[in-house]
């Protein structure tokens, strides 16, 4: 994902990493969601924002489009706080 929000306008295969991407994403959350001691993790709930706000760009734009960068300081501010969360065991 973190690639994924990286991307700029005109990059190589990105609508095929974009496609890629997506599927899983929504594989990720929804295998993991079942398992209630995952769900409940703060860095779940952060980590699946941060997919929602992803995949609904890649709905909304198509894959061809890279992230605006309001969007893509705000995965990167998501991805920080998922990655201290996973550090302290949360």
């Amino acid at each position: 994902m973190i690639v994924a929000t990286g991307m700029g306008k005109g990059a190589i295969k990105m609508e095929d990493f974009g496609k890629n991407m997506k599927k899983e994403m929504i594989d990720f959350v929804s295998y993991y969601r079942r398992f209630p001691k995952v769900a409940g993790k703060p860095s779940f709930s952060t980590l699946y924002t941060s997919i929602n706000v992803l995949a609904g760009h890649y709905t909304s734009y198509g894959y061809k489009y890279p992230l605006p960068e309001k969007r893509r300081k705000r995965l990167y501010q998501e991805y920080a706080e998922v990655d201290k969360s996973l550090k302290r065991n949360r």
